[in-house]
């Protein structure tokens, strides 16, 4: 049997801030009903935009592994993700750990190390 040939993916397939379709709102609804009927409760809103759908999805499809392979443990209530805001962008990004640590101080430069030098390797 020849092969079926398929044109590739428009780069215009996913856009994170279009408001998803009824495609995608019908598969957070099979997701959350998944998760609900392994036996953990979920709290969600309705996702506005591709990329919270994304987030979403994710979160539901791990907390349905996780609740399949360890169903006696019990978890709290699963939320929905927040929104981004209105900038759009990552929620890893609005939600970053480098504002909160001070700075690294810069080595001395007579402390480093010459550089070329290299530890011998040992044997095995």
């Amino acid at each position: 049997m020849p092969p079926i040939k398929l044109p590739p993916t428009p780069s215009s397939a996913y856009n994170p801030n279009r408001p998803p379709n009824a495609l995608l709102l019908a598969q957070v609804r099979e997701l959350e009903r998944a998760v609900r009927a392994a036996g953990r409760r979920v709290q969600g809103g309705r996702p506005k935009t591709e990329g919270e759908v994304a987030a979403y999805m994710r979160l539901l499809t791990r907390a349905l592994h996780n609740q399949v392979l360890l169903p006696a443990l019990k978890r709290r209530p699963l939320r929905a993700p927040r929104p981004l805001g209105k900038a759009g962008g990552s929620a890893k990004a609005s939600h970053s750990r480098a504002s909160s640590k001070p700075a690294r101080k810069a080595r001395p430069v007579n402390s480093a190390k010459p550089r070329g030098v290299r530890k011998p390797r040992r044997k095995r």
